[in-house]
């Protein structure tokens, strides 16, 4: 990946934003070349090096294909308690991978297919939803850049591959 300036890029769990500058910065005394990435209503200055490791391209036809299958899949739900879950739902959305955030987002509706199904009018504790909704909304905004579709179209799709035959 280049990192050029004006290119868009993900940055794990904070989203998708834009290289604003490319430029040589004193860091801890030395000289480093940095990036400067503009998310919604946050600048973020990072040494290039770790701008290699922490900032990927937007989701490829392919990984799109990836993320679908993996919205339609109803594997087997992690079973560990609600803390153990947690956290290692907590690690993909911090490693925020467009199949990862598909992977929460898959497990989160069925976790509420499965609660619904038996009669459970409970929702997801707020803690579960609200990761769950996070993902999403990641999963989402890069879908809608990725296709060059409006959000509310992004969210349709998502919807569509989460459908389940009555």
């Amino acid at each position: 990946m280049k990192l050029a300036v004006g290119d868009l890029v993900v940055y794990g769990n904070h989203g998708i934003g834009r290289i604003a500058a490319r430029r040589e910065q004193e860091v801890l005394g030395e000289p480093q070349e940095v990036i400067v990435l503009e998310l919604d209503e946050l600048r973020v200055t990072l040494p290039l090096e770790r701008a290699r490791t922490q900032l990927r391209p937007l989701a490829n036809g392919a990984e799109l294909r990836r993320v679908g299958e993996a919205l339609r899949d109803d594997g087997e739900l992690n079973s560990s308690n609600w803390l153990a879950r947690r956290r290692e739902t907590l690690e993909k959305l911090i490693g925020a991978t467009p199949v990862e955030l598909a992977q929460i987002v898959s497990e989160g509706a069925q976790r509420e297919r499965l609660r619904s199904a038996n009669g459970d009018k409970r929702q997801l504790s707020p803690s579960e939803r609200e990761i769950f909704t996070k993902a999403r909304k990641l999963l989402s905004d890069e879908i809608a850049l990725a296709l060059d579709i409006q959000p509310t179209a992004a969210e349709s799709w998502i919807d569509r591959h989460l459908e389940r035959p009555a």
